[in-house]
């Protein structure tokens, strides 16, 4: 069973594919035949039941099978980034704070 957060993780991966796709097809960098099959290997790498473990597996591969896909890897990958980043800090500052109180 996948959980909410994966979930939710997942929409935003394909929402941000989908807008991104159909950005570079406006601007004529791909081709429409390009944007189907570039959506389909999404579809195929990231299926509904993938777990966010997985799903953090599978987006660096992403851009390795179809490079009109890198900036929202990159992306992606930046606020995982950033989240850990914040993530780590807010445990520290707490454990600090604990040893604090704690003499």
């Amino acid at each position: 069973m996948v959980d909410t957060n994966s979930a939710i993780f997942r929409q935003k991966l394909e929402a941000l594919i989908v807008k991104d796709l159909e950005s570079q097809l406006i601007q004529g960098r791909i081709t429409g035949d390009r944007a189907v099959e570039v959506a389909q290997l999404v579809l195929k790498m990231v299926p509904e039941n993938i777990s966010q473990k997985e799903l953090l597996k599978v987006i660096p591969q992403l851009d390795d099978k179809a490079s009109e896909l890198a900036g929202v890897v990159l992306q992606i990958l930046s606020e995982k980034d950033e989240q850990y980043k914040v993530d780590m800090i807010s445990k520290l500052h707490f454990s600090v704070q604990e040893m604090i109180k704690n003499g």
